[in-house]
């Protein structure tokens, strides 16, 4: 699972001469062993004309990657950024500090006396480094004292030799991380080998369990929220759907009366929340609160499904749909397989669906399904695919850093 990120940054070219530089980011989350999120793998490209990359990163770094725009970037979490040498040799001081970042430098690149002198002063200011593409290569030997560290690419080495080489790491006092992990079976795997952290798309795929039964409280949580999504369900209807669960009326309130959405008065009532905040606004909330109990496990997950949904409800509405709604809540559905640990066509099976989400949930078919395919491209950072002549490749990154913003805030509002 990936997630992009645009930013905006006004820097000096080589002229001297202001431009503003698009700098497109995509986030991937890392895990740790008890499916906790320990970071956001931060991949970065800058659309920067005829620059050479080196000059074009470091550009990038000293304009965008300021503490803050990184804090920004993670929604908070600890920032892995892919860094190259040439930048680290350059960039002297980095634009950001220490904390929570780990820059990622790659495994293959025998270090020469400049470069081992610019680890050791970046380990003694308390910078964390880590190994990327790590196999045990001899060239990447010398790095491994510089090294916190080290990621490895779980698809492309044997079982035995994965083992070997975590058992490696570990002794050098480095905690390995295994990228490339497409699958549940893939995770257990690596954690059976030792790895500590875990980076790839297992985060939003259901765990293949024989003979699963999916708890009947989870089961009326979806029905609920699937029967309130419908864009025509009045107040009175919505106001008695959500009153018959006590527990979503109750952390409902809680949630609008939090900090996250600085109100001036008290609300007391799901009644008062849908004349005050809008039928739509409070739909959304409560789908939100119902997934979110689900598998309160799977924070990143549950920002993934948020960020989608906003992402097709902003296509949507760009393209001039009318059922704003009904995209937002597709997006957000579209992970539930994962957060049941079903297929989807099990998944849904039952629950109160029209036949044109049930169509995109399942064969990504429809305008609703196209616009799914299109976010979950935007994850991918696949953006020229994604793009149609009325809404190109940067609009779309545009709109899905809003919508990981939004997601991130929301998200926040929870704890």
């Amino acid at each position: 699972m990936a997630e992009h990120l645009a930013l905006a940054a006004t820097a000096p070219p080589a002229s001297q001469t202001p431009s503003e530089i698009e700098v497109l980011f995509a986030r991937q989350p890392i895990l740790d062993a008890d499916s906790r999120l320990a970071g956001y793998e931060l991949l970065y490209r800058g659309e920067t004309g005829a620059e050479s990359p080196h000059a074009a990163t470091s550009r990038v770094a000293a304009s965008a990657l300021s503490d803050l725009g990184l804090r920004q970037a993670t929604g908070g979490a600890p920032a892995f950024l892919n860094v190259t040498t040439e930048f680290l040799l350059a960039m002297d001081p980095l634009p950001f500090g220490p904390e929570g970042v780990v820059l990622e430098i790659a495994a293959d690149r025998v270090p020469d006396q400049p470069l081992i002198e610019r680890l050791g002063r970046l380990r003694q200011h308390g910078y964390m480094l880590a190994l990327d593409g790590y196999a045990g290569q001899p060239a990447a030997e010398a790095l491994l004292d510089f090294a916190t560290l080290a990621k490895v690419d779980a698809r492309s080495i044997g079982p035995s030799e994965l083992v070997a080489l975590v058992a490696k790491l570990r002794g050098r006092g480095l905690r390995p991380v295994a990228n490339g992990v497409d699958t549940h079976n893939d995770h257990d795997h690596c954690a059976d080998a030792g790895f500590e952290l875990f980076q790839g798309d297992f985060v939003c795929r259901p765990r293949e369990i024989v003979g699963h039964n999916v708890p009947t409280a989870s089961i009326g949580a979806l029905r609920l929220a699937a029967g309130i999504s419908a864009a025509d369900t009045n107040i009175d209807e919505l106001e008695k759907a959500i009153s018959l669960d006590p527990g979503l009326s109750l952390r409902l309130l809680r949630f609008v009366n939090s900090a996250a959405f600085s109100l001036r008065h008290q609300i007391k009532s799901v009644r008062q929340a849908i004349v005050l905040l809008g039928p739509r606004t409070v739909r959304q909330w409560a789908m939100l609160l119902l997934l979110s109990g689900i598998d309160e496990q799977r924070g990143p997950l549950l920002i993934t499904a948020l960020s989608r949904g906003r992402t097709c409800e902003a296509i949507a509405r760009r393209l001039g749909a009318d059922d704003l709604d009904a995209y937002f809540f597709t997006g957000m559905l579209s992970v539930v397989d994962a957060l049941l640990d079903q297929p989807m066509e099990e998944a849904i099976r039952g629950l109160p669906l029209s036949e044109d989400v049930v169509a995109a949930l399942i064969d990504r078919a429809g305008g609703k399904g196209r616009t799914l395919t299109m976010a979950e491209a935007c994850e991918r950072g696949a953006w020229d695919d994604a793009a149609l002549p009325s809404l190109d490749a940067g609009a779309l990154a545009v709109l899905h850093v809003e919508a990981l913003a939004w997601a991130d805030g929301t998200a926040a509002g929870l704890t």
